[in-house]
């Protein structure tokens, strides 16, 4: 996908999204079907915000990803808020992730309006001081 804002539907699920474009792109998640999956790839190092959302505040996200960072030996792992509430996951490419190489996969764990309803895990490739990418708003 190219900047902008993209919506995902149910049909979509099983696809691969590539973040081709280093500029700002959202993509925001379909509601949650129970077994929906959705790969996200960085071709592109992020200049300017990628980021992927849940549809609404209910469907939160559960788990976490590592980043790896330029700087060697240098790397950690963050995992979204235990209440669920984090919605966004913003990879700024630097601190949170979002070099070209960077991935995630999200796989819904309930058809249900709940928190923790977005099962994530992913390898981020990122530089300096490490971060989480998970928020409740776009970092």
């Amino acid at each position: 996908i190219s900047s902008g804002t993209t919506t995902l539907t149910a049909a979509d699920s099983g696809t691969t999204v590539i973040f081709n474009s280093a500029d700002a792109t959202n993509v925001v998640l379909p509601a949650p079907v129970q077994g929906m999956k959705f790969h996200f790839i960085t071709a592109v190092t992020a200049t300017a915000d990628h980021a992927i959302n849940a549809a609404t505040d209910d469907h939160g996200f559960l788990g976490g990803v590592s980043i790896h960072s330029s700087a060697a030996g240098n790397s950690d792992s963050f995992a979204a808020a235990t209440d669920g509430n984090n919605d966004f996951i913003t990879m700024n490419g630097t601190t949170t992730g979002g070099h070209a190489g960077s991935f995630i996969t999200c796989i819904a764990t309930s058809s249900t309006s709940a928190a923790k309803v977005w099962a994530v895990t992913g390898m981020l490739l990122g530089s300096g001081t490490l971060a989480t990418p998970f928020g409740d708003a776009q970092l």
